[in-house]
């Protein structure tokens, strides 16, 4: 039987410059799940920005929490701007203020005398999925990428390229005048999605290029996250973004993805299983979704208690 969960993993490093000048990381990377919803967010703080380690801290916890309540509403108003709807252009402008008017209000509880609004000032990538449905959106540089199933191939896709204004080291902010016009969204159904992976411009660097796309080893990020424990995993990713990647980017490096992970049951050693049940207490909490797998979701409500041990097989010894 295959059981299958989404895993969320994110790591953000100091780079090589900001060690030298003794700066602290300024990206960081967040997550929220609750209702059949999977939220993750990843932000770069602007190296001219004096307090954008805040600005990106406080940015991804917000947004990742705006989706998790909004995610219908939000998804629903995208599919009437993308159908033709005759106020499609109104309800685009106030779907992105909404989103960045929470983040800015987010901001602005840290604004002191000595830390104006422009100092937290970040780029931002977000998204969500919920039953086979997705919502993206992005302000500035980075990548968002996604894992496809489609047949028999499995697949790393592009899902959002990074906004450069006119040079490499030039961007834009949740916090510039325009935001509001360089909030990229994207949403759709795509029951084939099996991962989301977002990349500060660092990762970028050695795992996109504007005319390839994306690194043919990205995919090796979802499929390494494979029956490993998400602390370890963490552990990994920090060992291969500050060896390996931080050869050839000396800027912070972060990234953040989040994978649908499917595993057979009687292969589960008994210390990873007591991972994948975690949380996972009621019928509720458990959905079939073929005549052989069943969707593991502790994020929803968990209704009657239920025995688990049909799920949890044969363990490894």
């Amino acid at each position: 039987m295959i059981l299958q969960k989404w895993k969320q993993c994110g790591v953000a490093v100091q780079g090589k410059d900001h060690i030298t000048a003794n700066v602290v990381c300024q990206d960081n990377v967040a997550s929220a799940f609750a209702d059949g919803v999977y939220a993750i967010a990843l932000s770069d703080g602007g190296g001219s920005r004096k307090f954008s380690q805040i600005g990106s801290e406080y940015s991804t916890r917000a947004v990742t929490e705006l989706l998790v309540k909004k995610f219908d509403d939000f998804y629903a108003k995208m599919e009437k701007i993308e159908g033709g709807d005759p106020k499609a252009a109104t309800l685009l402008l106030h779907l992105r203020l909404e989103i960045l008017d929470t983040v800015l209000d987010a901001l602005r509880t840290q604004v002191t005398p000595e830390r104006a609004l422009p100092d937290f000032g970040c780029t931002l990538q977000f998204a969500a999925i919920k039953a086979g449905r997705y919502i993206a959106g992005h302000v500035g540089d980075g990548v968002m990428a996604a894992l496809y199933q489609r047949g028999l191939t499995r697949r790393v896709e592009v899902l959002s390229h990074p906004e450069n204004g006119g040079g490499p080291n030039i961007t834009f902010f949740v916090t510039d005048h325009n935001a509001k016009d360089h909030l990229r969204l994207v949403h759709g159904e795509c029951p084939q999605l099996e991962g989301i992976l977002m990349m500060s411009d660092g990762p970028e660097e050695v795992l996109y290029t504007p005319a390839g796309g994306m690194h043919p080893n990205t995919q090796k990020l979802f499929d390494n996250f494979a029956g490993v424990p998400v602390e370890q995993y963490r552990a990994n990713l920090q060992r291969f973004l500050s060896r390996t990647v931080a050869r050839q980017s000396y800027d912070d490096l972060s990234l953040n993805l989040l994978y649908l992970e499917s595993v057979d049951n009687t292969t589960l050693s008994p210390e990873y299983s007591e991972e994948l049940f975690a949380g996972i207490t009621g019928e509720g909490q458990i959905k079939r979704v073929s005549s052989y797998a069943y969707l593991l979701d502790p994020g929803a409500p968990a209704g009657a208690p239920i025995d688990l041990s049909f799920l949890r097989g044969e363990s490894c010894q």
